[in-house]
């Protein structure tokens, strides 16, 4: 959403509009799981809050020292156009030398080091993360 935002001449910042799209569909699917899991005996499923793992970064940041505001590759103060490689319409690019170090590594996705992180905890969350079910509880890994 930085890209789009940039390109229209705003300041990197995420686009409220699309966000509160993004938790009012999360908000419907969730709701319309809960009534398909009544009608269908037996039914399971596990919803992950991406707007809360993402809202880790900050905390990623300070704990593990990653940088969450601007990205490993890409052109622009945050790194938010996507032009890695320069074979895009923007040519020019900066890379990171260290991509352990970031959340992002483009506008567009996040690195290996922070999806295992939301993998965990996906994988073992609580409520605030996944629900109703955890991907652990979900497939039965838990189980004695």
């Amino acid at each position: 959403m930085k890209e789009i935002k940039l390109q229209q001449g705003g300041t990197g910042e995420c686009m409220e509009e699309a966000t509160e799209l993004a938790k009012l569909h999360n908000i419907a699917l969730s709701k319309a799981l809960q009534k398909l899991e009544i009608k269908l005996k037996g039914l399971k499923f596990s919803i992950s809050n991406f707007q809360f793992l993402l809202s880790l970064r900050k905390e990623w940041t300070s704990l593990q020292n990653m940088e969450g505001k601007k990205a490993c590759c890409g052109w622009d103060p945050y790194r938010g156009l996507l032009s890695c490689g320069g074979k895009r319409t923007i040519k020019e690019y900066e890379l990171c030398s260290n991509v352990s170090k970031y959340v992002f590594f483009d506008s567009a996705h996040s690195t290996d080091k922070a999806n295992q992180q939301m993998a965990e905890l996906m994988w073992k969350g609580t409520g605030n993360v996944t629900g109703p079910y955890n991907l652990e509880a979900l497939f039965g890994h838990n189980q004695e």
